[in-house]
């Protein structure tokens, strides 16, 4: 696999703690917020990258994230085949530039684990608003972390774990929630252990 730090910029600044369905979200008079995550983000995963030509890329590719989210702002709306199709430009963006990024200090081991870990927390709740099973506007804290628990302990083989982070996320729900959704308590840990299944086997082929 190749370094992927400006895919993973990109992905990391709009679905980690970000709801890109939040009417906040698409207010451009709140947007300077977001664009401080970004930067913080696309710092965070490029730092020893800033010199010569991939100063410039990785200007490039900020100035394309804040053009993905101007558009956003201008339609006032978003859906998953916007989402998907500029996640995948920029995933193309990663691999034109690959060799560039070859000697990052983030290995590619790790940039591949991190990808998997947002898609089964924060991208499982965008699938989950998306699909409509609860509310756009919604938070899925509790959910994002019982998967992001499932993931960690899946990865590591520890299936124990696993199974205590399970239970743990549903007595939680099912004790403190008031508004229980029964389709969340089954989807969201159901979502974590198939995806996390999926990316263990997906990285032992690929490393």
């Amino acid at each position: 696999m190749f370094s992927m730090t400006l895919f993973l910029s990109h992905f990391v600044s709009d679905f980690a703690f970000t709801n890109v369905y939040s009417d906040k979200f698409l207010d451009k008079s709140s947007y300077y917020k977001h664009l401080i995550w970004v930067l913080l983000v696309f710092l965070a995963f490029n730092f020893d990258m800033l010199t010569g030509w991939m100063l410039l890329i990785v200007s490039l590719s900020v100035l394309l994230h804040i053009g993905i989210d101007l558009l956003r702002i201008k339609n006032k709306n978003t859906n998953i085949y916007f989402e998907i199709i500029f996640l995948g430009a920029f995933f193309l963006w990663s691999y034109l530039f690959r060799n560039f990024f070859q000697d990052s200090f983030l290995s590619n081991v790790f940039q591949f684990y991190i990808v998997g870990m947002i898609v089964t927390t924060s991208f499982g709740s965008f699938l989950f608003r998306t699909f409509n099973l609860f509310e756009k506007e919604r938070k899925d804290t509790i959910g994002a972390s019982e998967r992001l628990a499932i993931f960690i302990f899946m990865m590591a083989q520890n299936y124990l774990w696993s199974i205590i982070a399970l239970g743990a996320g549903l007595a939680y729900k099912l004790i403190f929630v008031k508004e229980k959704n029964i389709k969340e308590l089954i989807l969201s840990p159901t979502y974590a252990i198939l995806v996390s299944l999926f990316w263990f086997l997906l990285m032992e082929n690929i490393y």
